[in-house]
């Protein structure tokens, strides 16, 4: 059986640097992530990324910097 790899979720708005870095990163990698553009009650600023679990949940890994080092540590 194939190893399926994980899809992200970004909350961004337009203009922000950090969103951008994030999505160069995400392309980076080649991994899937969908975008959406309004704020999430979980994280304060933009970006807010989460990973989708394998059972459908979204686990938050948090802003442009925890994503390089999640990133870092797992790859995506």
């Amino acid at each position: 059986m194939k190893d399926r790899k994980p899809r992200y979720v970004m909350h961004t708005m337009n203009g922000c640097i950090y969103c951008n870095q994030a999505k160069a990163l995400f392309n980076h990698y080649s991994a899937s992530y969908d975008v959406v553009y309004e704020k999430c009650d979980e994280w304060d600023t933009f970006p807010a990324i989460y990973k989708i679990t394998e059972d459908g949940n979204k686990e938050l890994i948090g802003g442009f910097d925890q994503l390089a080092r999640y990133s870092y540590e797992h790859g995506l």
